[in-house]
């Protein structure tokens, strides 16, 4: 693969897919998000703990499945030949919505704009593919992706508290956003 200069986003291919590790990548939890639905309009609440920890999510997902598909892409972020990030799309005819699969940013590099580049890119295919908006999932204990979200004009659509239940994340709520074009 060649060497990037400065910043790039490129779709994954079979040749770069390894560029990005598929490890568990950690994330610190400061608090979590408490969400409200009242007369059809959410709020939320932001609950700080006073002792922050470490999770991470187990990663599952094979990403040949996102390699030359008509309805799911990943794309890649490059700065100076290193890739420090990904997203991982897919779309449904049905409902018009890109679904946001996995969007990750090495924890050295977060807070530096990666995360918002790869969403532009992301909403240029969706575009593209006669999406009209986003949707994804997180956990409400992820209240930096939940911050990271709601800042780029995400709005909460749902709040599951069964979702984990079953898991060992059973005392975590999985919260959906969604944002439209």
């Amino acid at each position: 693969m060649e060497k990037f200069r400065g910043i790039n986003i490129i779709e994954m291919t079979r040749d770069n897919k390894n560029d990005y590790e598929r490890k568990e990548h950690p994330f610190t939890v400061i608090g979590r998000l408490i969400p409200k639905l009242e007369n059809g309009i959410w709020s939320y609440q932001e609950e700080l703990y006073e002792q922050p920890y470490e999770s991470k999510y187990p990663e599952h997902v094979d990403l040949d499945e996102y390699i030359n598909s008509d309805d799911s892409i990943a794309f890649l972020y490059y700065s100076q030949g290193k890739c420090l990030g990904h997203i991982r799309l897919s779309t449904s005819d049905e409902i018009k919505f890109a679904s946001i699969d996995r969007l990750i940013v090495l924890e050295s590099s977060r807070g530096k704009g990666i995360g918002t580049a790869l969403l532009n890119k992301a909403k240029e295919w969706a575009l593209q593919k006669g999406m009209k908006g986003f949707t994804l999932e997180t956990q409400d204990v992820n209240l930096l992706a939940c911050r990271f979200y709601l800042k780029n004009e995400f709005e909460i659509g749902a709040a599951d508290t069964m979702l984990y239940s079953n898991s060992k994340y059973k005392d975590e709520n999985a919260i959906f956003f969604y944002s439209k074009f």
